[in-house]
């Protein structure tokens, strides 16, 4: 897996809706991407494994402000 800092505008950050779309730095290990089956959409974003505390989040493609290799 590749490692990547991502910076995201979540919809929802830690359970709480994210109103003032703040974009969140996550450091993360890219497995692969996924699709949204009910908008008929067959790659809307991707999986990775949060580096600190080692879960799994999904981020949308439409979300993602910034990806860095490091």
């Amino acid at each position: 897996m590749k490692k990547f800092l991502i910076n995201y505008i979540p919809a929802v950050h830690e359970g709480q809706v994210n109103s003032n779309n703040e974009a969140y730095s996550y450091r993360v290990e890219i497995d692969e991407q996924f699709a949204n089956r009910s908008e008929n959409d067959k790659s809307a974003g991707l999986a990775a494994k949060d580096s600190e505390s080692g879960l799994w989040k999904r981020f949308r493609f439409d979300g993602i402000q910034s990806a860095v290799a490091i």
